[in-house]
């Protein structure tokens, strides 16, 4: 059995834009798990608010390098690691673009591929960026302000680094944007869409 790893914000996570979030059966990790089958074992990883490597002030834990490792332990050995982050990154406090989100995921990359206290062997990669934010709504409107045109650039400096690390890359927003309902978070046709273009992704990974 294999296990394929989701490590991501709320858009993995399943926040659903008019509030809450979707149900099991709605999230694209757990529509990818369905897909492959009960022969491996897709782990929905996703945490809102969660960043590439900065620390939010507003919400504690949120910073995904400091709890990449850790998530490897808990559920190694993994075999594929989906990283789908760098839309919390371009909210407005942290002052950052397209290109500083990428060198978070970098640094991510760089501690999923140190040596395991376990020996367990590192992961196939995939790198997702994320889809292109609309128009933030409501208070989101003032959390993203100036995100939309940075978010743009998130899938030229993301395929720059998978490249350089000899990581798979999607960029998602080739295929699926978020709701108009906040302009940020993926309703329920986009979570299909992404769990069917992923599904061959993985399938390949897992035959070489």
């Amino acid at each position: 059995m294999a296990t394929i790893l989701c490590y991501g914000d709320s858009l993995t996570w399943g926040a659903a834009p008019q509030g809450g979030r979707f149900t099991r059966n709605q999230r694209w990790p757990e529509l990818l798990g369905a897909k492959l089958g009960a022969n491996h074992e897709v782990i929905n990883l996703g945490l809102p608010g969660r960043t590439t490597i900065w620390n939010d002030p507003f919400r504690e834990g949120r910073n995904g390098s400091l709890s990449i490792q850790a998530a490897l332990e808990i559920f190694g050995p993994v075999d594929v690691l989906n990283i789908m982050l760098g839309t919390n990154d371009l909210k407005r406090y942290f002052n950052i673009g397209a290109y500083e989100a990428s060198k978070g995921i970098e640094q991510i990359i760089q501690k999923v591929r140190a040596p395991s206290p376990h020996n367990f062997p590192a992961p196939k990669i995939v790198i997702v960026a994320p889809p292109n934010i609309l128009s933030p709504k409501g208070d989101l409107a003032d959390m993203y302000q100036g995100a939309v045109e940075k978010s743009q650039g998130l899938h030229q400096h993301y395929q720059r680094v998978a490249t350089l690390y000899g990581c798979k890359f999607l960029n998602s927003a080739s295929i699926i944007q978020p709701s108009e309902l906040d302009g940020i978070h993926l309703d329920l046709l986009a979570n299909q869409h992404l769990a069917e273009v992923l599904e061959p992704m993985m399938l390949a990974l897992l035959e070489e």
